[in-house]
């Protein structure tokens, strides 16, 4: 392309000049390299990226149709996350996670009958240490101070007066004692066997010194919803414990009491000689010998001779203990469980654990009173013969509960 202007003569350099000009101008408006091979328009509204854009990295794949952005805050999961399997619900709202520790239940575990879950909130009350009752406590609604001699007397005889062995001994263990608790979480069992073995090591029971076997246990405290049940399984399953060693109205009593009572104890016994060991050859963990009766004995019964204890089942139900704390709990199975007593004797107003269920909440013993843990001692500190045993016994609770004149 040229162009001209009209000059004046003599001015043909000026305008050759400018015609170079405007020809060269001309064609820089119009000259743009070819672009390169493949190369596509962008798309029509296309914007350039903003300032510092980085392009993505090799093998980037654009996020699927209806992808959102994660919310402000989020996190990426740590290594080695690995997504829930299929058909995951997340838990409902207000669960909270197992405590350490904790093992869900075997392999075809189910509940025992008439079992209901705990109400919302629940927590299992918490085991307080074992702390036994001042020598003067007043515990319960005793109306005197200064108890008489023939009070504790009456205390003593109305309890001591089972019907289960022998009614002129006190039966009290004379084989060593191996605990077993069950039924609640394992620090609860442990909370409650030592609190066992603590209190009949303070009465002057023997305790078994190298450790019981799973076999060998004889003093068994179980914790339920349903006695019947716990009952009637271990009548199934240690026939001779309690046909051999007991009357059929005993049994029957005791696999179905006419009125449902929070606590039932089971007791065997057997013959013991002065140096601790049975007279007759038995099982510690399955005793099965006939009831023991001095009158049945003769003369092949040795003057220092005793029936003692060698077995004992205490069930709980939890649906009847009206609210008792765990230590408390604990301390009546020790009572009931360390010697033969009458559980269903009327003591009136004596301070003792074995009037647990028949107080209110606000007037019950903490634990053993200073008459229990007496009575205990006594018995376990006694070898007295069976005409005066009772009397010493009485005479040895008075001694430490009554306050001096």
């Amino acid at each position: 392309m040229t162009a001209s202007v009209l000059v004046p003569a003599g001015s043909s350099r000026v305008l050759l000049v400018l015609s170079l000009l405007v020809g060269t101008v001309t064609a820089a408006q119009v000259y743009a390299p070819p672009p390169p091979q493949g190369y596509a328009p962008p798309p029509q509204g296309y914007a350039p990226p903003p300032q510092g854009y980085a392009p993505p990295p090799q093998g980037y794949a654009p996020p699927p149709q209806g992808y959102a952005p994660p919310p402000q805050g989020y996190a990426p999961p740590p290594q080695g996350y690995a997504p829930p399997p299929q058909g995951y619900a997340p838990p409902p709202q207000g669960y909270a996670p197992p405590p350490q520790g904790y093992a869900p239940p075997p392999q075809g575990y189910a509940p025992p009958q008439g079992y209901t879950p705990p109400p919302q909130g629940y927590t299992p009350p918490q085991a307080p240490a074992y702390v036994p009752a001042p020598a003067a406590a007043a515990v319960g609604t005793y109306p005197v101070a200064n108890p008489t001699p023939d009070e504790v007397s009456d205390f003593v005889g109305k309890i001591s007066s089972s019907t289960r062995f022998d009614r002129r001994v006190v039966t009290r263990w004379r084989a060593p004692l191996c605990f077993n608790v069950q039924g609640l979480s394992d620090a609860q069992n442990h909370f409650v066997l030592s609190r066992l073995a603590q209190i009949a090591s303070n009465s002057g029971a023997q305790l078994q010194s190298d450790g019981c076997s799973k076999g060998a246990y004889n003093f068994n405290v179980v914790f339920t919803l349903d006695a019947d049940q716990v009952a009637h399984d271990w009548y199934a399953r240690h026939r001779d414990m309690f046909d051999t060693n007991a009357s059929e109205s005993q049994l029957r009593r005791f696999l179905n009491p006419p009125t449902p009572t929070a606590v039932r104890v089971w007791h065997d016994a057997t013959f013991f000689g002065s140096d601790g060991l049975s007279l007759i050859p038995v099982n510690q963990g399955d005793p099965v010998e006939p009831i023991p009766e001095f009158y049945n004995t003769g003369s092949r019964l040795p003057t220092p001779g005793a029936i003692g204890l060698n077995f004992a089942l205490v069930i709980i139900d939890g649906k009847l203990a009206n609210g008792a704390g765990l230590a408390q709990l604990a301390d009546y199975a020790a009572m009931v469980g360390l010697a033969d007593l009458d559980l269903h004797a009327e003591v009136g107003n004596v301070p003792t654990i074995l009037r647990l269920f028949a107080e209110s909440p606000q007037q019950r013993a903490a634990g053993l009173t200073a008459w229990d843990q007496a009575f205990l001692s006594a018995l376990y500190h006694s070898e007295a013969s069976p005409r005066s045993l009772r009397a010493q016994l009485a005479g040895t609770v008075a001694h430490d509960v009554m306050a001096p004149p």
